[in-house]
């Protein structure tokens, strides 16, 4: 019985160990959250900041989503880009997003930056 014990807790610390928000680098993941519309997850919000020592002017990232029970709902991909209307995140600045995604059942979703381009031209991608 204390096996089974000791297994479930190390189940349990792991899947809570997996589920957070992940930054690349000196980029961060300040805050995500979802938007739940009739028990669907129509979309979430997400909050990153630049704390590196060149302005970013792209971002990619995998949004993982979970129900309240801790039981993953799906992985969806998300990115950021700036362009003619949409400035680059300056030195120390933040930037929010909005991604409109449909997982039924997600109640919570944790972002993982997988890429972040700076407008030097230089990438940095996670292993």
């Amino acid at each position: 019985m204390r096996i089974f014990f000791l297994i479930i807790s190390l189940l349990a610390s792991t899947m809570l160990i997996a589920q957070k928000n992940v930054s690349l680098g000196s980029v961060e993941v300040v805050s995500a959250v979802t938007q739940n519309t009739l028990g669907y997850n129509a979309g979430y919000y997400v909050e990153f900041k630049n704390n590196s020592t060149k302005e970013v002017d792209g971002l990619r990232w995998k949004a993982d989503f979970y129900d309240n029970f801790g039981t993953k709902k799906g992985t969806k991909d998300g990115q950021w880009q700036s362009g003619n209307f949409i400035s680059p995140i300056k030195i120390g600045d933040t930037t929010k997003d909005l991604e409109t995604v449909w997982v039924e059942g997600a109640t919570k979703v944790f972002v993982r930056i997988i890429e972040v381009h700076w407008t030097d031209g230089t990438t940095k991608k996670s292993k």
